[in-house]
Parts: C-alpha cells; sequence; structure tokens
C-alpha cells in the first residue's frame, strides 16, 4: 500500500497530462467529397468526374492545338528515316524537339506505309505494327504501337511547345504523357480491327522518341492518325 502511495503523485500526473492532451487536441471531420452529377440525353442520373490537370489540359486542347500542331510539324518518314539513321542529332536539330539536352529527339511523322506483321498479337500489352517504309524492300524499318500500353513521352515532348515551368511540378507534367496516351488508347487504338492490318498499306500520323541508343529497326511510333490506306 505504501508503494502505491508512494506513486499516486506521478500516476495522477499522467491521467492530468493525458486529459490535456485529449482537450487540446483538434479531432477534424473530413466529409467524403460531394460527387458532382449531371443528367445525360436519356434522362438518366451520371456521375462527373473530376479530371486532374493533364487530363483536363489534354480534354482542352487535344483537338486545337495538339493535333493542329502534329500535322503540321510532321514530317514523311521515307524522308525522314535515312536522315535520322545517318545522323540523329542533326535531323533532330532541325526537325524534332526534345525536353532537354539530355533527352530523346521526338520527332512528328506520317505517310504510307505497309505492314509486315503483327507483333505479339497475343499479349495486348507488347501489340506493334512491324512496318516496311518506301520504297518496299520487306524490311522492317519501324514499328507502330497499337498495344493496350504506351510508355513514351513522343506526343509531349515532339509538338514543342509544353515545358516543366508551365505546370506545377514534375508530376503534372509526367502525367501528360498519361493523359496523352490515353488518348490515343480511346480515339485510334480502340476501334482498330488490328488482325486485318497485316500485310496492307496504311496511312498513319503519329510521333517516335529516339535517341542514340534506339535500334533502328525498334522505332516505336505512337499514332494519333491510323487506318488503310485512302481509298482501300
Amino acid at each position: 500500500m505504501s508503494k502505491l502511495k508512494d506513486h499516486l503523485p506521478a500516476l495522477v500526473a499522467a491521467v492530468v497530462i493525458v486529459v490535456l492532451i485529449a482537450c487540446t487536441c483538434r479531432v477534424t471531420y473530413i466529409p467524403d467529397p460531394v460527387q458532382e452529377t449531371t443528367i445525360d440525353e436519356t434522362g438518366a442520373v451520371v456521375v462527373v468526374e473530376e479530371l486532374s490537370v493533364a487530363e483536363q489540359y489534354c480534354q482542352d486542347n487535344w483537338d486545337s492545338l495538339m493535333m493542329p500542331t502534329i500535322q503540321e510539324r510532321a514530317q514523311d518518314i521515307a524522308t525522314m528515316l535515312p536522315m535520322i539513321r545517318e545522323d540523329l542529332a542533326a535531323a533532330g536539330e532541325q526537325y524534332a524537339s526534345r525536353e532537354n539536352e539530355t533527352s530523346a529527339y521526338s520527332f512528328c511523322l506520317s505517310g504510307t506505309v505497309q505492314v509486315l506483321e503483327i507483333e505479339e498479337p497475343d499479349r495486348a500489352t507488347r501489340t506493334r505494327l512491324v512496318i516496311d517504309v518506301q520504297p518496299y524492300d520487306g524490311e522492317p524499318d519501324a514499328k507502330i504501337q497499337v498495344s493496350s500500353v504506351i510508355r513514351t513521352n513522343a506526343l509531349r515532348d515532339a509538338v514543342g511547345f509544353l515545358k516543366l515551368d508551365d505546370f506545377a511540378n514534375q508530376v503534372e507534367f509526367a502525367d501528360l504523357t498519361t493523359a496523352f496516351n490515353a488518348r490515343v488508347q480511346e480515339t485510334v487504338i480502340a476501334g482498330l480491327d488490328i488482325a486485318s492490318l497485316e500485310g496492307q498499306e496504311v496511312d498513319f500520323l503519329g510521333c517516335v522518341a529516339i535517341n542514340e541508343y534506339t535500334e533502328p529497326d525498334d522505332f516505336l511510333i505512337v499514332p494519333v492518325e491510323l487506318g488503310p490506306k485512302a481509298g482501300e
């Protein structure tokens, strides 16, 4: 009993401290965000998804700014490939853009090419069109990405006007790539009958990022327009 009395002041002090801390701490209740809704053409209530900065930028500028810029900057692939292979730096300085001096050169390219084969058609994340560029010789010259996963900054960097300093942070700038590539998935790749393109000529418009380590036959083009050759 005497031992308890000896420790009683310390116990009382501890209880007082706990009570004081509990009284001075503010517990803030953060309610779940209220989802914005709208009425669609059928009269149904649908949730309006909140867009990220990058998604909003893509939505606002894809048709009005991104596509016209890619179309204006696009060079014929049959002309550009020999120049790129001969002197990447010279071709890049004249016809490409890049984020900084250590980044890949990102080119806008267009043309009519022949699809030699569908690479890895059973692996949706890696499917590509292996293409032969005119004059046709039956040898692969590049690839067009038609996979469900696209990992390249080519679209963002090829237009030349998107800079890190124009965005709040690196994350927002990096998210542009995700938003642009998702747009390609939705508007270009999703509607393709990929299997039917093998052996056919196709017209394309797109962007490709190339650095000094990129193998010549492994240029991976991200298409913003792709389909059977006009008139066929």
